[in-house]
C-alpha cells in the first residue's frame, strides 16, 4: 500500500519516550554485535538500526526501562535476527533448519535445565544464534514462575517451527510473554486457557496480518477496501470480547491481582497491534519500499541480512 492511502487503525497506544526509543536502538546493536549475530561495521549496523526495532521494544512495554527494557529488545531482535537466518540459509536446507531448531530448543528445554545445550551438536553458522539465545532465555525466566516458564517455552518452539513450516502468527506470542516479564505480572493460565481469551490472541494476530497485508505495494483501491472492511469487523469483535474479560475474571473467581494482570494483558495486545502498525507504516517510508511483516507475525524477515558486511 502507498504511504498515502488512508488505512485508519481502530488501535491505540501511547508513545515510548525518546531516551527509551535510544536505549532500545544502542541495546540491540551492542547485543547483536556482542553474540556475533551483527557484523560491527558501520554498513551492517546503519542497515540494522534502519529496521527500526527499536521502535517496537520502546512501543511494547512504554512503561519499562533499564534491564527490562533490554529484555524485550532482545525478544525483538532475536526474533528478527531467527527470521533472518530462516528466511536465507536455514529456508533453502531443510536439514540445517530442522539441526537449528534442536540446537536453538535446547537452550530453553526442558525450559533451562542446565547444561541442555552442551548435548546438542550446533550447526556451523548458529553458533552465535544459539548463545544468544540462551542468554536471553535466562534473563527471561529468571523472575517468573514455573508455569510462566513453561508457557513461554512452548510458545517459543511454536515460533521456531512456524519458521521452518513459513507459517506465521507465533511472534506476537512471544512478544505477549516478554510483556508480562517486563512488566513482573503473570496472566493466570485458567485466564489463557478460556476460549475468550485465546480468541483475542488470534484476533490480535489476524488484525495484524490483514492490516500489513494491505500495506504490501501490490494491492489496489478496492482490494484495500476490502481489507479495510475485513479488519473493521475483526477489531469490533475483539471489542466485543474485550468487554467481557471482567465477567470472564468473575466467573473465574480471580482476585484482585489476576484481575490487574488480566487488563495488562488486554492493553500489552492492544498496544502491540498500534505499535505494530505504525512501525510498519513508518519503516516503508523511511526504506522507500515494503517490508516484510515477518519479524512480528511469524515467518521469516525479508530484509537485508544483517550479518552481511
Amino acid at each position: 500500500m502507498p504511504t498515502d492511502v488512508d488505512f485508519p487503525f481502530p488501535f491505540t497506544a501511547p508513545r515510548p519516550v525518546p531516551v527509551a526509543v535510544e536505549q532500545a536502538r544502542r541495546r540491540g546493536v551492542d547485543w547483536a554485535v556482542r553474540h556475533r549475530l551483527l557484523q560491527p561495521t558501520d554498513a551492517a549496523i546503519g542497515r540494522f538500526t534502519a529496521r527500526r526495532l527499536a521502535d517496537l521494544a520502546a512501543g511494547f512495554c512504554p512503561k519499562a526501562g533499564g534491564t527490562d527494557l533490554d529484555v524485550m529488545t532482545d525478544v525483538v531482535t532475536w526474533a528478527a535476527l531467527c527470521g533472518d537466518l530462516f528466511d536465507g540459509p536455514a529456508g533453502d536446507d531443510p536439514a540445517f533448519a530442522g539441526d537449528v531448531v534442536r540446537a536453538l530448543l535446547s537452550t530453553t528445554a526442558p525450559y533451562g535445565e542446565a547444561g541442555a545445550a552442551a548435548r546438542v551438536p550446533v550447526p556451523a553458522g548458529a553458533e552465535g544464534l544459539v548463545t544468544a539465545t540462551a542468554d536471553l532465555w535466562e534473563r527471561l525466566r529468571a523472575p517468573m514462575t514455573e508455569r510462566w516458564r513453561e508457557r513461554a517455552g512452548h510458545n517459543w518452539a511454536r515460533f521456531l517451527y512456524s519458521l521452518t513450516l513459513r507459517q506465521e502468527g507465533m511472534a506476537m506470542y512471544l512478544y505477549l510473554d516478554a510483556a508480562e516479564r517486563t512488566g513482573r505480572y503473570e496472566v493466570p493460565e485458567r485466564v489463557l486457557a478460556d476460549p475468550t481469551a485465546r480468541r483475542l490472541a488470534e484476533l490480535e494476530t489476524d488484525v495484524l496480518v490483514l492490516a500489513l497485508e494491505a500495506g504490501s505495494g501490490g494491492h489496489r483501491a478496492q482490494v484495500i477496501d476490502e481489507i479495510r472492511h475485513r479488519v473493521g469487523g475483526l477489531a469490533e469483535e475483539f471489542r466485543r470480547l474485550a468487554a467481557g474479560l471482567p465477567a470472564l475474571c468473575d466467573r473465574l473467581s480471580c482476585d484482585p491481582y489476576e484481575r490487574l494482570s488480566t487488563e495488562r494483558h488486554l492493553r500489552a495486545m492492544t498496544r502491540q497491534m498500534r505499535v505494530t502498525f505504525d512501525w510498519s507504516l513508518a519503516t516503508r517510508r523511511d526504506a522507500g519500499r515494503t517490508v516484510a511483516s515477518g519479524v512480528l507475525v511469524g515467518a521469516g524477515v525479508s530484509s537485508v541480512a544483517v550479518n552481511a558486511s
